[in-house]
């Protein structure tokens, strides 16, 4: 049984009826307007349904901990993303306080547990865990008790007490306008896929997942459009790389491309073209249609396009800028130190701060990304 009902100062109380264990229980909570009270009296049905909702007396830190990553998080970040958040949750958060009672969890708990990670929490025993890794585990234990708060399973926070870890931040490494004349030069003169690949992610900022992903028919040539719907992961314990949608809103996104990248990118198509026509019955990529692939068509894996780039750098006596990543924060620094508004440069990189419907396109911005594309042609020459 549910309902619905309004007390004495204009709220309204929604009630739920669970069955814990066979005995009878209820739960409830006051909300300022109707629909609040429903929408919450919704969310505690369907859980109900599914059959999660556990005893809030007896759930354990574990219990709702693996709930909230299969019910809130596996379905809205990527597979990578998926497994990193369990592996970390399996590897530093349940061997430690995942026999705790939820509501028993307290900051005491909580401050000794990062005062022990810091100094002996690598799985190894060699010794403690960095900020930047306590960072992540802070980050997803606040998610998942934040959740839990809401959702009325305990009245605070423990973790709202204790102070977020602080790594250091990580200077960005880009390339320098001599660097990037070096390896595009040398790239041209003894790889033209690399050639081509190195200039469409200096010209783009692309991720190297998203290039790995892109086909043909996500690249407007006649207009210069550029959209990225799709990225390339590795689905853990199995090893095969698979293809899905960009999960945040901000990833997808719509890219304008310069007349010299689409002029680039017509030669290669043809020039990728002819080796499909060499290979005849030979070539497997038809059903992909990748823009970035091996002469037959297969995809890379990205480890293959590491060595490749690796071998580019190396001729170019720049081995320290072998990382593909490089070249995104080469283009974005570009963009800023030629005074790019930064929500352009958000929209053009993908980043998540932006996240409603309108910021997948650009619309309103056609003629900034224009000018962009202008500073880019000046820092570049392919």
């Amino acid at each position: 049984m549910a309902h619905i009902e309004k007390v004495d100062d204009g709220k309204y109380k929604a009630i739920v009826e669970i069955g814990v264990q066979g005995k009878r229980k209820r739960r409830t909570r006051t909300l300022d307007t109707y629909k609040e009270a429903e929408n919450w009296m919704a969310n505690m049905i369907r859980d109900k349904e599914e059959g999660q909702i556990t005893d809030p007396n007896n759930i354990t830190v574990s219990e709702y901990f693996e709930r909230y990553l299969r019910i809130h998080k596996k379905p809205t970040v990527a597979t990578t993303t998926y497994d990193n958040y369990k592996r970390r949750y399996e590897a530093h958060i349940k061997p430690d306080i995942g026999h705790i009672k939820l509501k028993d969890l307290h900051p005491v708990h909580l401050e000794e547990y990062f005062q022990i990670k810091r100094s002996r929490g690598k799985i190894n025993g060699s010794g403690g865990l960095s900020e930047n890794t306590l960072k992540k585990i802070y980050v997803l234990m606040n998610q998942c008790f934040k959740k839990a708060v809401k959702f009325n399973l305990i009245r605070h926070n423990p973790l709202d007490p204790i102070e977020s870890p602080s790594p250091k931040k990580k200077e960005v490494s880009v390339m320098k306008k001599e660097e990037i004349a070096e390896i595009i030069k040398t790239a041209k003169e003894n790889d033209f896929f690399m050639f081509v690949f190195i200039s469409t992610m200096l010209y783009t900022g692309l991720r190297k997942s998203e290039a790995l992903a892109l086909s043909w028919n996500v690249i407007d040539l006649d207009n210069g459009i550029l959209e990225v719907k799709r990225r390339l992961v590795g689905k853990r314990g199995v090893g095969a790389v698979i293809e899905e949608e960009t999960k945040n809103n901000s990833s997808r996104r719509k890219i304008k491309l310069s007349e010299r990248l689409v002029g680039l990118l017509k030669k290669y198509k043809t020039w990728q073209l002819e080796f499909r026509m060499l290979l005849g019955s030979d070539y497997k990529g038809d059903d992909l249609d990748l823009v970035f692939c091996k002469p037959d068509g297969e995809r890379y894996y990205p480890t293959s396009l590491n060595k490749k780039m690796k071998k580019i750098t190396e001729k170019a006596n720049l081995p320290h800028k072998s990382k593909i990543h490089i070249m995104r924060h080469t283009f974005a620094t570009i963009n800023v130190n030629n005074k790019v508004g930064p929500e352009i440069v958000q929209k053009m990189l993908g980043h998540s701060t932006i996240s409603t419907t309108m910021d997948i396109y650009y619309h309103h911005d056609t003629d900034q990304q224009k000018e962009a594309v202008k500073h880019l042609d000046n820092a570049l020459k392919i």
